[in-house]
């Protein structure tokens, strides 16, 4: 028999006890849920438990309100199943859901909106998927058949998507993308705050914008101030460099980044590598600043050159090109074929001249160069040409650290072939004092001279021919007979030479004295 009633309510309704024992007891119980319509029918003989409400359906359960066209309400089971175009149920003050089907389960607190679009709005986002199942419980929303979300100029997709609306964390996942005016990001794991506007990066993750790539496998973005930081295999790259590091922090709207442990940057145009564990960098300003364990690698097909200083400052021109490398404070370098030391160097990556100041030494097979400013022209990655300025020096040891082969002047210039010494030009008070051997090591005796320049050969990185040029004064003293065995200022510093790349870092470092110089 069918009952027809014209404004029809259902209300059930529990009563709560005060005391804590009551209270858990009572949290095993739930409330039924309330409902009003236009128009409720029953019929008992098809199934007593159901009740069919139409127009202006209202039902409401513990806070929550639903508005439908239509519902079926199975008393018994405490379950509701809403229909209709404008079908909304307003959560609680701030999260509303929309769709065209709502099954809601009373005594589990779990709604379920499924056909054409679903829509959870709050005060700041909106999220949009083709099924919500929303747990009142938990206080989250959940989506396993992709999600688009919007907050701001923020939007999120994902096929996987949880909402937790009281903490205002939304955690994505599988095919996630979050897309902003400045980066579009891809991500397995992402989890968003749509209070704070911060992206937290879960899982592998890249980064794309018009000027850099970045990648990481964990880390944030704050899509608010653009401030973001990556960690775990953090890389960063643009046209010409590559950035990596333990910890990789970028402020774009500041231009400022800073990288941590473990940092190297290459610049492909110049083959030039930096490492250190702390990095600053700004692109507009177009420079680096690296510290602790700082190295410039400048890499050669054969043999790179292996450079340390306290600090490297790194400048770039406007295509983020390298320009300039400033290394200052104990300096060192180290190539299999070459050695050097000084407080302070300039690398000019544009014309590949490399300059040394403050106590500098460069060492080559047996020799040791010294002057005031040391210059290295480098052209197609190898040494063509040094210029020494200043009380210039080439020692060579020709007995244990006992006997030397000595050439001064005011400047000299030192030719390369294949990496090696091929002749030295002295230019002004040249002097020399040389040991002359026979082929299987015998002394015939001790050339000392003097003349306005000096030109010397060399072969397998020894010297070969001697020439003297202009008001030239010399002579071949028997080895006994020679009074003064050191050219004035003669130093050997072979206790700060580095043996192999990692002496680099050796902290003893030679600084000329007033009485050196």
């Amino acid at each position: 028999m069918l009952k027809f009633i014209r404004i029809g309510i259902c209300i059930f309704s529990s009563l709560f006890v005060a005391t804590p024992l009551l209270l858990a007891q009572q949290n095993k119980k739930t409330k039924k849920i309330e409902c009003t319509a236009q128009m409720l029918t029953h019929d008992a003989s098809m199934n007593p438990d159901l009740q069919m409400l139409y127009g202006n359906v209202v039902f409401s359960h513990e806070g929550a309100v639903c508005y439908c066209d239509t519902a079926y309400f199975n008393e018994k089971l405490n379950i509701i199943d809403a229909y209709g175009s404008n079908l909304v149920i307003h959560v609680n003050d701030s999260v509303s859901l929309y769709g065209n089907h709502l099954i809601y389960n009373g005594n589990d607190k779990i709604a379920v909106i499924t056909k054409d679009t679903v829509v959870l709005t709050n005060e700041s986002i909106t999220l949009y998927t083709d099924k919500l199942i929303y747990d009142r419980n938990k206080d989250v929303a959940y989506y396993n058949s992709h999600g688009r979300l919007i907050n701001g100029s923020s939007v999120l997709t994902s096929c996987q998507g949880w909402y937790y609306t009281q903490t205002c964390d939304v955690y994505f996942k599988d095919s996630v993308r979050l897309s902003t005016p400045e980066y579009d990001v891809d991500s397995d794991t992402l989890r968003y705050n749509t209070n704070t506007e911060i992206a937290y990066f879960l899982g592998h993750t890249l980064i794309h914008s018009q000027d850099n790539f970045m990648s990481c496998d964990y880390g944030w973005y704050n899509t608010f101030n653009s401030v973001c930081q990556f960690e775990i295999n953090a890389k960063l790259y643009n046209n010409t460099q590559c950035l990596m590091a333990d910890t990789i922090w970028y402020d774009r709207y500041n231009d400022m980044g800073i990288a941590r442990r473990n940092v190297s940057i290459v610049d492909t145009t110049k083959d030039v590598l930096f490492t250190g564990h702390y990095v600053e960098y700004q692109k507009e300003k177009g420079y680096a600043y690296i510290v602790d364990s700082a190295v410039a690698v400048l890499i050669e097909n054969e043999d790179s050159l292996f450079l340390h200083g306290d600090q490297l400052w790194v400048s770039f021109d406007s295509v983020q090109s390298l320009n300039y490398v400033y290394a200052y404070y104990n300096v060192r370098f180290f190539r299999s074929d070459l050695q050097g030391a000084c407080d302070s160097l300039t690398y000019n990556a544009k014309d590949s001249i490399i300059v040394l100041i403050n106590s500098p030494i460069m060492w080559s097979g047996e020799n040791q160069l010294l002057a005031d400013t040391i210059k290295m022209f480098i052209r197609n990655s190898q040494i063509s040409q040094m210029h020494f300025i200043g009380n210039a020096s080439v020692n060579a040891d020709v007995f244990q650290q006992v006997k030397f082969n000595q050439v001064k002047g005011s400047n000299m210039w030192v030719d390369f072939k294949n990496n090696h010494i091929d002749q030295v030009f002295i230019d002004a008070n040249a002097e020399c004092i040389y040991y002359v051997q026979e082929d299987n090591g015998d002394l015939i005796g001790v050339q000392k001279s003097l003349s306005a320049q000096m030109r010397i050969f060399f072969e397998d990185n020894e010297v070969s021919v001697i020439r003297l040029y202009k008001k030239v004064k010399g002579e071949m003293y028997p080895e006994a007979e020679l009074k003064q065995d050191k050219l004035s200022g003669f130093l050997w510093l072979e206790q700060y030479r580095p043996k192999e790349a990692l002496d680099i870092f050796r902290e003893e470092a030679y600084k000329a004295t007033k009485e050196d110089e």
